[in-house]
């Protein structure tokens, strides 16, 4: 607004310009460069930049009355310019009843320089029409300024949104990362405790070296897997993670190389899923074999990978891990030491995936079913 100034200073001096070479008038000269003074000095009032309350709408207000009267008695001069702007900048910025003050001096100004000048009718009715189109230029004026605020208001609003957006998707993708390293750690840490732990019975209590190495071969296995676990949950976090068969087939190779008997069946037409989706059907799958050796060593487990076509109770896809009663005893290692998932876990990552999941005994022993939207 202040950079309009230099303008409205130029527009000001052609306006005096044209009103002191015009010779046509009514009324005692000194009369009227009175008005031309009282016009010039409240239009300093307009030529800065924003409203100063009271000061700029009595400062319009005078331009107006004094403007008007002199237009007036100077019929057909620039100083009609005065009462219009003012009468302009009033409703644009002014506040409800500067505006009807402004509107009224400037009016009645005109009409008494009409009446003192003794004009035409079409005089009395013209100048009111030029204060109207002065009223809706200020009016679109302010329309405009406030289209313009509400815009620049919802942009910062865009802006802070965006901003609280990314930072919301930081801290969950944070969250994310973080829960993944957990789960890979605690998994493979607390396989590693519980075979150490049993190193240390067979040697302390049972004096079997025998055992005791096995048990340190199968701790290396252990962490050969928590490698492989990190490696995929760093494939999965970019996206990249392998086909779903082919992680739960690693899974029971895996559950193999450590004595367990498995074997996988693929029901329906295989699909992509998302990769929060394939991670948790996977690490439901894990947690519940590891389960399983832990609790039915010697069981043989079954893996059922479902994708359903949509119809029925069954949508989405689903892994199904289920367990015979143990051929043999479990071998008690002292304070047992939990894989790092749980079902409370896998349920909870399940349900964050969008699914549900369901565990308990059956007939032949123990089931635990995850199911995801796909």
């Amino acid at each position: 607004m202040l950079a309009l100034w230099p303008l409205r200073l130029v527009g000001l001096v052609l306006v005096d310009l044209q009103i002191a070479r015009n010779h046509e008038h009514t009324g005692p000269k000194g009369l009227l460069i009175a008005l031309a003074v009282v016009a010039n000095v409240s239009a300093l009032s307009w030529l800065g930049g924003r409203p100063r309350g009271g000061l700029r709408t009595g400062g319009l207000a005078v331009m107006a009355c004094a403007g008007g009267l002199l237009a007036g008695l100077q019929h057909g001069s620039a100083a009609l310019a005065f009462p219009a702007v003012a009468v302009a900048q009033a409703f644009a910025d002014s506040p409800g009843i500067g505006v009807l003050a402004t509107a009224a001096l400037a009016l009645v100004g005109l009409e008494a320089g009409v009446v003192w000048a003794d004009l035409s009718a079409g005089a009395a009715f013209g100048y009111p029409a030029i204060l109207l189109g002065g009223a809706l230029v200020g009016l679109t004026r302010r329309q405009f300024i406030e289209r313009s605020r509400a815009a620049e208001a919802l942009v910062a609003q865009t802006r802070r949104t965006e901003s609280e957006s990314r930072r919301a998707a930081a801290l969950d993708e944070r969250a994310r990362i973080a829960r993944e390293i957990h789960d890979v750690l605690a998994h493979a840490l607390g396989g590693l405790t519980v075979q150490l732990e049993a190193a240390e019975v067979l040697l302390g209590e049972r004096h079997d070296l025998d055992g005791a190495l096995e048990r340190i071969r199968a701790c290396r296995r252990t962490a050969r897997e928590g490698l492989e676990e990190a490696r995929r949950a760093v494939a999965a976090l970019r996206s990249d993670s392998p086909p779903l068969p082919d992680s739960l087939a690693k899974l029971l190779a895996a559950h193999r190389e450590q004595g367990g008997e498995g074997e996988l069946s693929v029901e329906g037409e295989a699909r992509a899923l998302s990769p929060e989706a394939s991670l948790a059907l996977m690490r439901a799958a894990q947690e519940a074999l590891t389960n399983a050796r832990r609790h039915a060593p010697g069981a043989a487990v079954r893996v059922r990978l479902a994708y359903s076509d949509g119809d029925g109770d069954g949508d989405g896809v689903s892994v199904t891990v289920s367990n015979g009663a143990p051929a043999r005893e479990p071998v008690a290692v002292g304070a047992s030491a939990s894989g790092g998932y749980g079902l409370a876990g896998m349920r909870e990552r399940v349900e964050l995936a969008g699914g549900h999941l369901d565990a308990g005994p059956s007939d032949e022993g123990w089931t635990v079913r995850a199911q995801v939207p796909g």
